[in-house]
């Protein structure tokens, strides 16, 4: 039984197309970072069965191959300062 939120190997690594966690597992990022991306940044994917998403082998190589050229920019918070700006 595959854990929902867990990345977890590709039971076949010659298949046409990936679980949310196989892909997970291939790009050595969580599953919710997966699911982000097929959400936010068009991640391209197919739904199947409607609630099943399934990626190609060849959608996950281009989109590998672009992340490689253009990673995904990391967003970070803003810091807080410990003591307001002198006016």
């Amino acid at each position: 039984m595959e854990a929902y939120n867990q990345p977890s190997e590709p039971k076949n690594p010659d298949a046409p197309y990936f679980s949310v966690q196989e892909v997970a597992y291939l790009l050595k990022v969580s599953v919710k970072t997966v699911r982000r991306r097929i959400n936010k940044d068009g991640f391209p994917h197919s739904r199947p069965g409607g609630r099943l998403i399934l990626i190609s082998r060849e959608d996950l190589a281009h989109y590998y191959e672009a992340d490689r050229i253009a990673p995904t920019p990391i967003r970070r918070r803003a810091t807080r300062r410990s003591t307001p700006l002198a006016a």
